[in-house]
């Protein structure tokens, strides 16, 4: 008869601290944070921590959600007031790129253009007010995962939006 007791418990991560390692690009956004994902690997397939109160305290998911992107689709341009977007990608090829237009910002007028995606799997962190947009630059649809600090009030959303090819924005996406 099969018991609690013939269960084996799973064996602590050799790295277990290299998931979620901070870095940094070049005139990078003020409040942006990246991090850098590992993916843990085994005979069944893969796993990959998006985000956890276990590397960043405090953390908490009031909504998640998975989006799908059309290859070659622009979702652009955008910015939340009261929102901290925790994105995720894993999948497919994207463009993402980061516009600081805050007032008193020290990083206001940088512009970021970052390449993620599964060749580059990365988990970033965009403040309120910094606008933002991404392009998949794949040949196929691609994912990616939003955790945002708050969750999404279908009365009263969150996001300020204007087009794509806006003249305002130092960036054009192709």
């Amino acid at each position: 008869m099969l018991t609690l007791d013939d269960f084996q418990y799973d064996l602590a991560w050799d790295d277990a601290g290299a998931a979620l390692q901070e870095f940094q690009i070049p005139d990078q956004i003020e409040g942006v944070i990246l991090r850098r994902l590992v993916t843990k690997s085994d005979t069944r397939g893969e796993l990959t921590v998006l985000m956890s109160d276990h590397y960043v305290p405090g953390f908490s998911t009031p909504h998640v959600y998975h989006v799908r992107a059309k290859a070659g689709s622009v979702r652009a341009w955008v910015y939340h007031r009261w929102q901290t977007d925790q994105l995720a990608y894993v999948d497919g090829a994207f463009r993402l790129v980061l516009y600081d237009l805050r007032p008193g910002s020290s990083t206001k007028g940088l512009l970021n253009v970052l390449e993620i995606g599964a060749a580059n799997p990365v988990q970033l962190t965009i403040p309120p007010y910094v606008i933002h947009g991404v392009q998949n630059i794949g040949t196929s649809d691609a994912y990616f995962i939003n955790m945002p600090t708050k969750a999404y009030d279908p009365n009263r959303p969150d996001k300020a939006r204007i087009p794509k090819d806006h003249p305002g924005i130092p960036y054009q996406f192709t």
